[in-house]
């Protein structure tokens, strides 16, 4: 268990599942994550077994329940570089900065557990509550790949973005000035 300052992560269990089969298939999750097609549990149970087997796949647990799912995965360990991805599934956890928690908690565990150098993620041009909690974490916009994924009726660009361990910190100074 990781132990943020509203949000715990603790490693997906099989019993979450379901959970996450629900969560997946939501419109929002669909849409943000920029899935392709429905999951079955089938896929589920897949996609949690190659995470685990791949990378550091965790669920969030806000006021005692699991809201949401971040992890690492991609890792390069010659370039010490792991891609990061995240979601709140549970649409009534959504604008509490239970997200915001989770990235800079999983950040700081990353770079200051793992070694890391560099997280990347991609999001959705269009995202723009994403692209603002990424960019408060100390994510910087790399690339814009236009029309890269097609979104009802009409093309959507993709964004490519990375914090190192250095904009992690001034996030993490910005964050403790703020005093909330």
């Amino acid at each position: 268990m990781i132990a943020g300052r509203k949000v715990s992560l603790r490693p997906v269990e099989d019993g979450d599942i379901e959970l996450i089969h629900r969560w997946m298939n939501t419109p929002a999750v669909w849409r943000g994550m920029d899935y392709e097609r429905p999951f079955s549990l089938a896929d589920v149970a897949e996609d949690v077994a190659r995470s685990r087997a791949e990378g550091r796949p965790f669920t969030i647990v806000a006021d005692g329940r699991p809201v949401g799912r971040i992890g690492l995965n991609a890792f390069r360990g010659r370039d010490r570089i792991a891609a990061m991805y995240m979601y709140i599934g549970e649409e009534d956890a959504q604008g509490h900065g239970f997200g915001t928690d989770a990235v800079m908690t999983l950040l700081g565990h990353a770079f200051d557990r793992l070694d890391l150098a560099r997280i990347e993620l991609w999001a959705l041009g269009d995202n723009e509550p994403a692209l603002a909690l990424y960019r408060a974490c100390g994510f910087k916009e790399e690339a814009r790949l236009p029309g890269r994924s097609w979104k009802e009726g009409g093309w959507v660009d993709r964004v490519v973005m990375s914090v190192t361990r250095e904009r992690f910190a001034e996030a993490l100074d910005r964050e403790a000035h703020r005093g909330d």
